[in-house]
C-alpha cells in the first residue's frame, strides 16, 4: 500500500485514534490540545506500526521541530536531491499532468514540463524530462507523436508561426519539432539524468520500452512502476530491467514519485 493510500485508510485513522487516545488528546512534548498530529517515531513497522511504540502525539509546531532536530542528527536525509526523467506513456491530462498540475500555463491552456533545461521542482527533486507539451484538448497526444506533435520534418527544430505551419501540423499551438528532434532530446535528458523514473499503465508504451533499454545502456538508475500486477507480471522482462546505482533512499522513491501518481 502506497503512503498516501495508507494515511487515507481506516486503518490507519484506527491507529492515530488509539495514539492520540493515549497521549490524552494533547501533544506529548508541550501539552498542547490544537492541531494534533501523530508523529511515526520510526518507519520499521510502516503499515504495521505498534501503536504504543512507534507513534506518538504531538501539535503541528512540535511535530516540525522534532523532523528538523532530525534531519540535523541525519544531515543525509536534508540533503538527499535527485535528478529525474520522467518515462511513460504520454497522454492528455496523464499522471505527469497529476504529479506537477502547478506548471500549467492556464494563459495557453498547456502544461510544459522540461523542453530543454533542467526544472527544479523542490529542494529534493529536479525534472531533467520527459520532452513533451500538454493541451486541454489532447491534440497533441496522438499515435506516435510523442506529446509534443512530432512530425516528419527534415529540420531538427523548426518553430511554426503564423504561416509557418504545415497542413498536416497535429498540434494546436505553434511550437513543434521533428521526430529526429525529439529523439535527440529524449536521450540527452536521459544522459543528463541520474534516475529515470517509468511508470507503465498499458503495454503499446513503445517509446518507453526504448528509454529504458537506453537508460540501462547508459547505467542510469532505472525505477520501474506498474499500473497493476498484471500489467507487471506481462512485462516481466522490463521489469527486471530495473537497477538502483545512485544512493537514493526508498523513501525518497516513495514521498517524490510514486506517492504523487494518482492512479485509478
Amino acid at each position: 500500500m502506497e503512503m498516501r493510500e495508507y494515511y487515507q485508510s481506516s486503518k490507519w485513522a484506527e491507529k492515530r485514534n488509539a495514539r492520540l487516545k493515549i497521549d490524552g488528546f494533547k501533544c506529548a512534548k508541550c501539552g498542547f490540545t490544537r492541531a494534533l498530529e501523530v508523529h511515526h517515531i520510526n518507519y520499521e513497522r510502516f503499515g504495521d506500526e505498534d501503536v504504543s511504540r512507534d507513534l506518538i502525539t504531538l501539535c503541528k509546531k512540535c511535530h516540525q521541530e522534532v523532523e528538523e532536530q532530525k534531519r540535523r542528527i541525519n544531515p543525509v536525509i536534508k540533503r538527499e536531491h535527485h535528478s529525474v526523467y520522467l518515462a511513460g506513456k504520454i497522454s492528455c491530462g496523464g499522471w505527469r499532468n497529476v504529479m506537477f498540475s502547478e506548471y500549467r500555463d492556464h494563459s495557453v491552456g498547456k502544461l510544459t514540463i522540461a523542453e530543454i533545461d533542467p526544472l527544479p521542482i523542490n529542494e529534493s527533486l529536479t525534472i531533467t524530462g520527459p520532452f513533451f507539451i500538454s493541451c486541454d484538448h489532447g491534440c497533441y497526444h496522438g499515435d506516435g507523436l510523442h506529446g509534443v506533435g512530432a512530425w516528419e520534418g527534415d529540420l531538427d527544430d523548426l518553430m511554426f508561426r503564423n504561416h509557418g505551419v504545415p497542413t498536416d501540423w497535429p498540434g494546436c499551438g505553434d511550437l513543434g519539432f521533428s521526430k529526429r528532434k525529439v529523439v535527440n532530446l529524449c536521450k540527452k535528458q536521459i544522459d543528463e539524468a541520474e534516475i529515470v523514473f517509468v511508470y507503465i499503465d498499458c503495454r503499446d508504451c513503445f517509446g518507453t520500452l526504448a528509454e529504458i533499454g537506453y537508460a540501462h545502456a547508459k547505467g542510469k538508475s532505472i525505477i520501474i512502476k506498474f499500473k497493476d500486477d498484471d500489467l507487471e507480471r506481462d512485462m516481466w522482462f522490463i521489469s527486471k530491467m530495473q537497477q538502483k546505482k545512485t544512493d537514493v533512499s526508498d523513501w525518497w522513491i516513495r514521498e517524490q514519485l510514486i506517492s504523487k501518481i494518482k492512479e485509478d
